[in-house]
């Protein structure tokens, strides 16, 4: 059975849950006030799975968890978006966005919880951030779903046409 998706598509609508899972963590962090639950970076209390005792640890290691993930599905759908969709300018800028927001989120995150989550404007960029990196996310997965999907050729490539001239142009 093949899947009426493709890969990118498949990768896409991931990325875009997983930043809305993540946006929706890093909100239950705030509203229970668990930021501090792990005071160090990127270990949890010098450790990679702590002590779940503490709600707090809990909640802040999942936001922490989550977006490790994220990050990982961010980087694969921004190496597919490359192998599959580079004709494609908007898709490849939306998804290498992602990448560089989801990325400068972690060193976001990390400055938070050096300052104890003291430094409000911080916190502040650190949530706008969060926007933007779902906003990016999103319109990756619209753009993969709603653009037209190029030909397919071997192993997933784009179909070269080996009689074409450096123009591309038999």
């Amino acid at each position: 059975m093949r899947l009426p998706w493709d890969r990118f598509q498949i990768l896409a609508l991931a990325s875009a849950i997983g930043a809305f899972a993540l946006t929706v963590a890093g909100g239950v962090v705030t509203q229970t006030e668990s930021g501090t639950g792990c005071p160090d970076w990127p270990l949890c209390n010098g450790q990679v799975v702590p002590d779940f005792s503490i709600p707090a640890v809990g909640i802040e290691w999942t936001h922490r968890t989550i977006a490790a993930v994220e990050g990982v599905l961010v980087l694969i759908t921004t190496i597919f978006a490359w192998r599959d969709r580079r004709s494609e300018r908007r898709i490849l800028f939306t998804a290498v966005a992602s990448l560089i927001l989801v990325i400068v989120q972690a060193g976001l995150g990390a400055a938070v919880v050096f300052t104890a989550t003291e430094n409000k404007p911080l916190v502040v960029l650190h949530l706008s951030v969060a926007a933007a990196f779902f906003a990016f996310a999103v319109v990756t997965a619209v753009l993969a779903f709603v653009l037209p999907r190029p030909a397919i050729g071997h192993l997933g490539a784009e179909p070269s046409n080996p009689a074409a001239g450096p123009d591309g142009n038999p």
